[in-house]
């Protein structure tokens, strides 16, 4: 391989829509020591975090006389707004080439609403930098994780997919009804319409939470297996910061989700709402889901088995079991799931969105925590639950927000979503 002698000079171009967005920033530099790899950087702006585009480089030699089209890339050429890094297999396209003028161009083109609709598009954040990066890189992709099975689990509790990088899949905009009880078959009490939004495939992972903490809270503490069972022992005010949401939608600096919105660019990266999260679980059902934990999903643990493999006591790895249709584990069981919702009653609830009894209600964050108790919405059930009814798509329970000492609990945890519509 001749190795590529300079690359002094970027440029840019720009399809269609420039009135939209803008692409700013662009550089290229070929990595050291040569391995046939170019990294082009760049950033979209004036794009709304729910939109995506499809990455185009082309580059110019001899003065611009000679243009070279990149065909080979190491990860799809899918990116959203804000900073972004494509990096360019320049060798396996032209393995001869060698130039001292190389200029590089970007041309991005964004997606249509039924273009994203028509696949499944997957949003991975790499934490692998720690606790102290500055930046977790986002890129997207149409290929779900390969995870590594769990009838290994010391190689499945290491399984970057698990530990290291953090999955979210896009949710289509969805009606459905929310919550429900056995006797209407859980068909809802009222209806909702939710705009498209990325939700963890997993809960997240205590790994997932060092990496940007800095610590490891839960008291599933086997250091062969913790890094792939969902963090526990947390709280409301370690995720969001402060329990005024939705009064204040400003994440407190220091929480979990404060660093993860700085460190990704991704302003409404947070809990999801409590419609959100029942609209992931339901995957598409309308009628009632549960799950029950007596039947060796999840092992009951006490002060004695916290130590132990998930295999004996408490949390699973997450993933260990199959996921509901659109792909996504453990909603039912493992950990109850904290939601950015203060909790209130389904009648409450009504009254505030203005059910009319048919029209459905769009993309409620639910009450102002002024106007309630001090609670936040938990959901999902958890491996503490011996009855089935805690472990269903519409079963909702509450954690106290004004105590936040008292509800650090080994059976509450959380999943991640990013929200377009909130900002």
């Amino acid at each position: 391989m001749k190795r590529l002698l300079a690359m002094a000079f970027s440029s840019m171009a720009l399809a269609g829509f420039a009135d939209a967005f803008t692409v700013t920033d662009v550089s290229a530099r070929q990595r050291w020591p040569w391995n046939g790899l170019v990294d082009v950087d760049f950033t979209i702006g004036g794009a709304s975090v729910a939109d995506l585009f499809k990455v185009e480089v082309e580059a110019t030699y001899d003065g611009g006389a000679t243009k070279l089209y990149a065909r080979t890339y190491l990860e799809e050429p899918l990116r959203g707004p804000g900073f972004n890094r494509i990096t360019w297999d320049l060798a396996a396209d032209y393995p001869e080439l060698k130039v001292d003028d190389l200029q590089v161009a970007v041309t991005v083109t964004p997606l249509s609403r039924a273009q994203m609709d028509s696949q499944n598009v997957y949003m991975v954040i790499d934490l692998s930098s720690g606790p102290n990066s500055t930046r977790y890189p986002v890129r997207y992709t149409t290929t779900a994780p390969t995870l590594v099975p769990t009838n290994d689990l010391v190689a499945c509790a290491a399984d970057p997919n698990r530990t290291t990088k953090l999955w979210l899949k896009r949710v289509k905009a969805n009606t459905f009804p929310f919550g429900g009880t056995n006797s209407n078959g859980g068909e809802g009490d009222f209806k909702v319409h939710l705009s498209p939004f990325y939700i963890g495939i997993f809960e997240l992972t205590q790994k997932q939470w060092a990496l940007v903490m800095e610590n490891w809270p839960s008291v599933m503490t086997n250091v062969t297996y913790r890094s792939a069972r969902p963090v526990t022992n947390v709280n409301y005010e370690d995720v969001i910061g402060h329990n005024r949401w939705p009064d204040n939608r400003v994440m407190s600096e220091g929480s979990y989700i404060a660093k993860m919105r700085a460190r990704t660019g991704l302003s409404t990266f947070s809990l999801p709402t409590e419609a959100q999260w029942e609209c992931a679980c339901r995957a598409g059902n309308t009628k009632s889901l549960t799950v029950s934990p007596t039947t060796g999903r999840y092992k009951f643990a006490s002060a004695t088995t916290y130590n132990e493999a998930p295999d004996v006591a408490g949390t699973a790895l997450v993933g260990s079991y199959s996921p509901n249709s659109w792909g996504l584990y453990d909603t039912l069981g493992n950990v109850w799931e904290m939601c950015l919702d203060a909790f209130d009653t389904i009648a409450n609830l009504k009254a505030l969105y203005g059910w009319d009894g048919a029209t459905p209600i769009p993309d409620p964050i639910g009450p102002s925590v002024n106007a309630t108790e001090k609670y936040h919405a938990t959901r999902g059930g958890g491996w503490s639950n011996s009855e089935a009814g805690y472990c269903t798509a519409y079963r909702r329970d509450r954690g106290n927000l004004s105590n936040f000492t008292g509800m650090r609990k080994s059976d509450i945890g959380f999943r991640v979503a990013v929200s377009p519509e909130w900002e």
